[in-house]
């Protein structure tokens, strides 16, 4: 007798057509609230209602599509709403200005270029020059706001600047007018805070900032070496609390509560005063709001006795978030939250059944979870110029264990820290040396074969990474094909391959008769100044392991007539070691802030022969078709730390075949 059950593999998802009701619905909430937010005009949501008519025409896709119209309104007028509450700070871009507002993070330094020896708050302003308004600005303070934690009331005077993203405008180096300490809420989650940053004092120095940030989001303590590896590794996710803490606390939480009592409403309400506590805690970042959102909607199913899905729960939580806070539907953290939780969804299941054919299930559905939630945000790191190795995958499948025990740990001795400081220490501890295996796969994954490889920023590397996406997805759910590990491991290979290099062999090539050439570094400066047909002045290279040389090989340099290296910030000068391994120089100036300590650079120069020249104002150089004259530093600029590295810069003034050439370094306000 043939069975009529169907097996895995014909329903490889068990979302149903009832749990998706409301993803229309949140798709609408999230674009009509960006639209309105971004000012993009009425185009995308008249798309929007040609989609829903459409849908509308059958008979049962009906309440969806009324449900989603009411929730695209529901946004858009949101949206217009904070748009018009923010215009005040808007159209104050500009000028010089007094705001009143709110500390909404605790200050953190800045880790590289312009930022370096600043701190940055995101403060949510109440008034503007007295009139009221509702809009976040990000402040890069002086020293002065190194102290400054979340909740503090601030008045400030400055001049603000345009931003993108969800903060409407910037303020560069402010003067804090007055700062009131927090109160409430805001004082006892900064003593909460603090209690876990004195227990953690004891753990080692790459532990204890690793372990604040896998507790509480608090990685201001990491180097920038440490931020780099992690990154590198795919594994920043750990440190910027997000769904998976969220997940960790409400099981442990719930299962906790259900050994205690049987009310199953009781459960629900102190499972979301939980939820509550740990976004307090933790700063309402954009994850956190769409995994707070998130836990909402459990609880509430919790409640009604209803059973929980994650797509229902995600979709409630992108229509809260829409409606509530609709400058985060612009903010690209909300975006990849938003994408990873619905591969994890609607992707990881089918594909766990898939791979239980050739491993274990303890094996198959992390390998499942994991692979879906990287390979989902893929095209969206590419379009901000982010990245992640081909080894992130097997990074978090190493030591994705570790998130439990250190975030329930660590949250206890968070708890216990004002009633029990030696008590509070050791649960630290543990939670700190069970962070080192993360700290150990970020420090490995970076030395592996093929670890620099990454996707390539922009829509190139943007639509190359969706394609390969779109591949596996369609290998996961095709019925008849047998997907065991043979085929997954030789399609990620050739994913891996393909979706750094094929946007580079693509690439245009430099046209043959440039003169100047503003290399795209990222952070940081890179100039080519044509001085022969295959030869150039270059003033700086870039940071390590970036764009800089290829920028040289693209536009046929083979020989650096002068080498300028601005000033000694690693974003400047971290390419020269890959440079001089493959392009001769001829000369090089170097800052005074250079000299007085030998760094790298001046020692890789030094050990390939290269003569260097300590640079002051009103040194010349004529080097082929390029005239070089130093317009600074002064012959006291030495340099003392971030700022008075800055200042130091070699500024030039160049001119080739009639164009002239101002570069300025990193010269800030008193430099210039």
């Amino acid at each position: 007798m043939r069975s009529s059950a169907r097996s895995p593999i014909s329903r490889p998802c068990d979302v149903s057509p009832h749990d998706a009701r409301l993803a229309p619905a949140a798709g609408a909430a999230w674009l009509a609230a960006a639209c309105a937010w971004r000012q993009w005009g009425w185009w995308p949501l008249v798309a929007v209602g040609i989609v829903l008519a459409l849908g509308a025409i059958r008979r049962s896709a009906r309440p969806a599509m009324l449900l989603a119209a009411l929730a695209g309104l529901a946004g858009l007028f949101a949206g217009s709403v904070a748009l018009g509450a923010a215009r005040p700070v808007m159209d104050a871009v500009g000028s010089n200005t007094e705001l009143l507002g709110v500390a909404e993070t605790d200050a953190a330094p800045g880790t590289a270029g312009p930022t370096e020896g600043l701190w940055r708050v995101e403060v949510r302003i109440r008034s503007v020059d007295g009139s009221p308004a509702r809009a976040r600005v990000v402040v890069w303070g002086d020293e002065r706001w190194a102290g400054i934690a979340r909740g503090q009331r601030l008045e400030l005077r400055g001049e603000l600047a345009p931003a993108d993203g969800g903060a409407v405008a910037l303020m560069w180096r402010p003067r804090l007018v007055l700062a009131s300490p927090a109160r409430g809420l805001d004082a006892a989650v900064a003593g909460l805070r603090d209690g876990l940053r004195d227990a953690t004092e004891g753990l080692p120095e790459r532990l204890r900032p690793l372990t604040r940030g896998m507790v509480i989001g608090d990685d201001s303590g990491m180097s920038a070496d440490q931020r780099a590896q992690m990154s590198s590794a795919g594994l920043t996710h750990l440190t910027a609390v997000s769904g998976s803490h969220f997940a960790i606390v409400l099981v442990a939480v719930t299962a906790l509560l259900r050994a205690l009592t049987r009310s199953r409403r009781l459960v629900a309400i102190v499972t979301g005063a939980a939820m509550g506590l740990l976004v307090c805690l933790v700063f309402p970042e954009p994850s956190v709001v769409r995994a707070a959102t998130m836990a909402a909607a459990i609880c509430a199913a919790l409640w009604w006795g209803r059973p929980a899905q994650a797509l229902p729960a995600l979709s409630c939580g992108v229509v809260a978030v829409a409606v509530l806070d609709p400058r985060l539907s612009c903010e690209p953290g909300f975006a990849m939250s938003v994408a990873a939780v619905a591969a994890i969804a609607l992707w990881a299941p089918p594909l766990a059944v898939r791979l239980e054919r050739s491993l274990p299930p303890s094996l198959a559905h992390p390998l499942a979870v994991c692979f879906a939630a990287q390979a989902a945000v893929l095209p969206l790191l590419a379009l901000i110029g982010g990245g992640v190795s081909p080894w992130a995958v097997a990074a978090n499948l190493a030591v994705g264990w570790c998130a439990a025990p250190i975030t329930l740990v660590g949250l206890a001795a968070l708890a216990v820290a004002p009633v029990s400081t030696p008590f509070a220490h050791l649960l630290a501890t543990i939670a700190g040396w069970s962070a080192w295996p993360v700290d150990a796969a970020a420090r490995a994954a970076g030395q592996l074969p093929g670890a620099e490889l990454s996707v390539p920023p922009g829509a190139i590397g943007a639509a190359a990474s969706g394609l390969a996406v779109a591949i596996c997805v369609a290998l996961t759910f095709a019925t008849r094909l047998k997907l065991g590990m043979p085929v997954l491991a030789g399609v990620a290979l050739l994913a891996a391959i393909a979706v750094p290099l094929v946007p580079r062999l693509v690439a245009p090539h430099g046209p043959g008769d440039w003169i100047v050439v503003a290399c795209d570094v990222g952070q940081g400066d890179g100039m080519l100044l044509r001085s022969g047909p295959r030869s150039a002045v270059v003033i700086d290279v870039g940071p390590e392991d970036g764009p800089g040389p290829g920028c040289l090989r693209r536009y046929g340099v083979t020989r650096i007539d002068l080498l300028v290296i601005t000033h000694p910030h690693a974003d400047h000068e971290g390419a020269l070691p890959q440079v001089l391994g493959k392009i001769p120089i001829t000369q090089a100036w170097i800052s005074p802030a250079e000299s007085d300590e030998p760094t790298a650079a001046t020692r890789a120069l030094e050990s390939k022969g290269v003569p260097i020249t300590v640079v002051h104002t009103g040194a010349r150089a004529k080097v082929g078709a390029v005239t070089v004259t130093a317009l600074a530093p002064d012959g006291d600029a030495v340099g003392e730390g971030s700022t008075g590295l800055n200042d130091a810069s070699i500024a030039t003034l160049s001119t080739v075949e009639g164009v002239t050439v101002l570069g300025l370094g990193d010269l800030e306000h008193e430099g210039q």
